[in-house]
C-alpha cells in the first residue's frame, strides 16, 4: 500500500465516516433532555449563574463586594502604617453617624414602648421570646424535613 499524505488520509477517513449509518438516539433521550431543560428553568435565581440574578441583587452584590475589598485594603494599609488612624476615622465617619442615628431611633422606639406598656413584666416578655424562638426552630425543622422527604429524593 502506498504511503498517503496527511491530506489524502484525512479525505479517506472522512469518506469512510460519511458512509457510516446514522445511529438512532434512545427513545427516552428527548424526554430526558426536555425534562432537564425544564428543571433548570424552574430553578430559583439564587441557584443559577450570576448572569441570571435580578439586577438589584447583582448591584447589591457588587456594592458589598467592593465595600469588603475596600475595607480589607484600608485595614491592611493601616496595619502597614501607610494610612493614619485619623484618615480611617474620617472615612468611616458617615457609617458611624448612620449607626448613631439608628441608635437614637431605637432608643426613641423603646421609650415609646415603655410609655404605652408600663405594666408589662419581663417574665411575660421572656415567655413571648421563647415561644417565638420555638416557633422559628419548629419551622426550620419542618422545612428541613419537607425538603428531605419531598424534594431531595427526586434528583
Amino acid at each position: 500500500m502506498a504511503r498517503l499524505t496527511p491530506e489524502q488520509l484525512e479525505q479517506k477517513i472522512h469518506a469512510v465516516l460519511r458512509e457510516q449509518p446514522t445511529r438512532r438516539a434512545p427513545m427516552s433521550l428527548e424526554a430526558r433532555v426536555l425534562g432537564e431543560i425544564a428543571w433548570r428553568q424552574a430553578l430559583p435565581w439564587w441557584n443559577k449563574s450570576y448572569a441570571n440574578w435580578p439586577q438589584p441583587v447583582r448591584l447589591s452584590f457588587i456594592l458589598v463586594g467592593v465595600a469588603l475589598a475596600a475595607a480589607a485594603l484600608l485595614g491592611s494599609m493601616h496595619l502597614a502604617g501607610m494610612v493614619s488612624a485619623q484618615t480611617v476615622g474620617n472615612l468611616l465617619r458617615p457609617i458611624s453617624d448612620a449607626g448613631a442615628t439608628l441608635k437614637t431611633a431605637g432608643t426613641t422606639l423603646v421609650s415609646l414602648g415603655r410609655l404605652f406598656m408600663p405594666n408589662l413584666s419581663t417574665h411575660w416578655l421572656y415567655v413571648a421570646l421563647g415561644v417565638i424562638g420555638a416557633a422559628y426552630a419548629m419551622m426550620i425543622g419542618l422545612g428541613a424535613t419537607a425538603y428531605r422527604v419531598l424534594w431531595a429524593n427526586q434528583r
